[in-house]
């Protein structure tokens, strides 16, 4: 008769290599660099291409190199979506305003969105709803309330 416990061990090994790399995901939510703020979104349909976020200081004054025909493009992606990284000190007073959009295409209801980044530096949004939460479990009950179609 076979011994089998060999063949055993190394099913085992393989499984646990296996599920490690199965756990390997898009990095985490990291918190934001100091003096910055972010704004985190969440699309459905993971499709990001073409979205941006138009940024401009109170009075309407559009960010440096940002216009409604080139927004500025994500600082990058996480497990939870895609983000932009903005300078608080390029706000008035902190107050960052923004539209997340893609062509005329605007998220959150088509409103002009703002938040205070001194108090609330990061804040999470979720495609196809007007609230801004301001963490991310916040943002994940909210999806999980309302799941993507």
């Amino acid at each position: 008769m076979t011994d089998i416990r060999p063949i055993l061990k190394s099913l085992a090994a393989a499984a646990a290599i296996a599920t490690g790399a199965l756990s390997l995901q898009a990095p985490a939510v990291a918190a934001p660099p100091a003096g910055q703020a972010t704004i985190h979104y969440n699309r459905c349909d993971n499709n990001y291409e073409g979205w941006g976020a138009h940024l401009w200081k109170d009075g309407g004054i559009p960010l440096p190199g940002i216009e409604w025909q080139k927004p500025m493009v994500p600082s990058g992606k996480s497990e939870f979506g895609v983000f932009w990284n903005v300078k608080v000190e390029d706000f008035t007073k902190g107050r960052v305003n923004y539209i997340i959009h893609k062509g005329d295409s605007k998220d959150q209801g088509g409103r002009d969105m703002s938040f205070d980044a001194n108090a609330t530096p990061e804040i999470w949004v979720n495609s196809g709803d007007r609230k801004i939460y301001n963490s991310l479990d916040d943002a994940r009950k909210a999806r999980a309330a309302k799941p993507c179609s």
